[in-house]
């Protein structure tokens, strides 16, 4: 039999054995507010599914670190604030029915409210953090690791073009996590005299969760290292917050920023930036030599015109903020936290790596399927002993084997009402790591249940036979 076509069959018969009735039948084993999700039903938004919520909804949401469902309590927050705006004024609105944003976040973060500033993306939260920083010159560093957001690395080269600051990109271990040793090494190599004369010169920038991959990297570790050797440390928590705890003064970072739509279930178009409280005054300390500078872009919301030709700083994070916003996306925001908070993000967090177990361990059983969210050297307690992790971001891949594009099958599976995403090789230095084909993303929250992820494998498993068939 011709390998492709034998590859074919056994995928076809996996999807006749997913799809048993008994799989289909069973109800999820989690109980979330009280009541069982049944298994037929796609997963929806919780917390207020326990008020008796029965809005229908067709669509099997598997794109937590894509963009999640809102729960009912922020869409009737942002519903709320809306009508009420139309009623009274925004102006109106905005001064008598404040929202708490800030204050929900910064509970979740474990920080204090006046290091909280409120923007409109992660992207953007990174970036006022990002070029806040006064690079120079060659003196300057920014190191970061192989595996790197895209967003992110075009800032560096950017940066390092406009101020000849330089870029060291410290290696990934055979495992997929950061480099620790490689870390401290590299900042070992600025002597003790630099630092003395010019303290703060060198930003060390991770991203906690890479957007493709499973692996929640060794923050805290980078944190204690950055606090040893004085570097300034920029941490980009978009898949991560939401998707389980994080303290940042634990992981002792200086800036760290996140969105809202992803697992933390906000409306689109919300961001956060957390800001150590070190690092606004630093920025505004005169005679200050370190990194730490003050907004790439300020309006009168940020800072106050004290008189004709001088301006004051606010003294907290919101001089990160403009002055324009949308009102009502940030009351979403506050109930989203708020539930986040309720139901708990380690819960969260251990309901949904079970179901992203249960799923990698049945792409395995699909033949042709390539699983790449973290090597194959990949060991959980290993990574456990180092401070990592493994998350709920799955990726797979089946062009390299059966040539089925990953864009075809994410079609494929959005048509059934099925919502995962694509995410393409090009977060990652390493030109070995770029010249791999996109991958299949599919990351389940704690809203999923085990059912879902059966029908999900079910559908793939069908696809993929269909899509190689087609090509064979």
């Amino acid at each position: 039999m011709h390998r492709r076509t034998a590859v074919v069959a056994g995928i076809a018969g996996v999807a006749i054995s997913v799809l048993a009735p008994g799989v289909l039948a069973r109800l999820c084993g989690p109980r979330f507010c009280g009541r069982r999700l049944l298994a037929t039903r796609p997963a929806r938004a919780t917390a207020s599914e326990c008020k008796g919520d029965s809005t229908p909804n067709t669509v099997l949401h598997l794109n937590a670190a894509g963009a999640s469902p809102m729960p009912t309590e922020a869409r009737d927050a942002m519903v709320g604030y809306l009508e009420y705006e139309v009623e009274v004024g925004a102006y109106t609105a905005q001064k008598k029915r404040p929202h708490a944003a800030r204050e929900a976040l910064a509970t979740l973060l474990r920080c204090d409210v006046e290091e909280v500033a409120l923007l409109d993306s992660a992207q953007a939260a990174w970036a006022r953090a990002f070029y806040s920083l006064n690079f120079t010159s060659s003196a300057d560093r920014i190191l970061c690791f192989a595996s790197e957001y895209a967003g992110n690395a075009v800032a560096y080269l950017q940066m390092a073009r406009r101020t000849g600051a330089r870029i060291e990109v410290l290696p990934m271990r055979t495992d997929g996590i950061a480099d620790v040793p490689a870390l401290e090494a590299a900042l070992q190599r600025t002597t003790t005299s630099e630092r003395a004369e010019r303290p703060g010169r060198t930003l060390v920038a991770l991203t906690h969760i890479q957007t493709s991959e499973s692996i929640v990297q060794p923050a805290a570790a980078v944190g204690a290292l950055c606090e040893r050797y004085g570097a300034v440390f920029l941490l980009d928590t978009c898949q991560s917050v939401g998707q389980l705890p994080v303290d940042v003064r634990a992981l002792g970072c200086d800036f760290a920023c996140g969105t809202g739509r992803k697992w933390l279930r906000a409306p689109r178009g919300t961001g956060f930036l957390y800001v150590r409280r070190r690092a606004l005054d630093e920025a505004t300390r005169s005679g200050s030599t370190s990194l730490f500078g003050e907004p790439p872009l300020i309006d009168h919301s940020g800072a106050v015109w004290s008189t004709p030709d001088s301006y004051t700083l606010l003294p907290d994070a919101k001089r990160f903020e403009m002055w324009e916003a949308d009102e009502a996306a940030r009351h979403g925001l506050e109930a989203a936290a708020v539930v986040c908070r309720a139901t708990g993000p380690a819960r969260n967090f251990a309901h949904a790596t079970r179901l992203a177990a249960r799923l990698r361990s049945g792409l395995a059983a699909i033949p042709g399927c390539v699983i790449r969210d973290a090597p194959p050297s990949f060991d959980e307690e290993v990574a456990r002993s180092l401070g990592a992790a493994r998350c709920a971001i799955v990726t797979f891949e089946a062009e390299s084997t059966l040539g089925v594009r990953s864009a075809d099958l994410h079609s494929a599976l959005e048509a059934r009402g099925i919502s995962v995403s694509v995410s393409p090789s090009t977060h990652h230095f390493e030109p070995a790591a770029r010249a791999r084909p996109s991958v299949v993303r599919i990351s389940p929250s704690y809203i999923n249940a085990e059912s879902e992820i059966d029908t999900a494998l079910a559908a793939i498993a069908e696809e993929l036979a269909r899509l190689a068939e087609k090509g064979a």
